[in-house]
């Protein structure tokens, strides 16, 4: 399978809370993010479908609000995985957010890259 992703994903294990418009909300953990998009997991059978919009919080140094797209949904007996694009993001949040994805991203980067 093709991966169109233009930016590189990076494993992550933040907490976060998701909404639907419907005013559904329900916890969910941030398993990897990108500048375009993340991949999260919720132990709740979710109400939700292609397509729609969910407000998501990133609780990591700061909380990160944006709203994203739901682009696919994986569910399994235990949990629920669906991954979403950022849509909209305040602008504020979107600057905290691109610094700690840059810092993140020179966390992972391998030190044979500076020998």
């Amino acid at each position: 399978m093709l991966d169109r992703r233009q930016y590189t994903r990076y494993k992550t294990y933040l907490k976060g809370k998701a909404a639907t418009v419907k005013g559904y909300s329900f916890p969910v953990e941030i398993l990897d993010l990108s500048i375009e998009g993340a991949k999260l997991k919720t132990d709740k059978d979710i109400p939700v479908e292609n397509g729609e919009i969910i407000y998501l919080a990133i609780q990591w140094k700061s909380s990160i609000k944006a709203e994203t797209e739901v682009r696919w949904i994986k569910q399994e007996k235990f949990n629920t995985q669906f991954g979403v694009k950022f849509i909209k993001m305040p602008i504020e949040d979107k600057e905290a957010f691109r610094t700690y994805i840059s810092d993140y991203a020179l966390t992972q980067t391998s030190d044979v890259y500076f020998r």
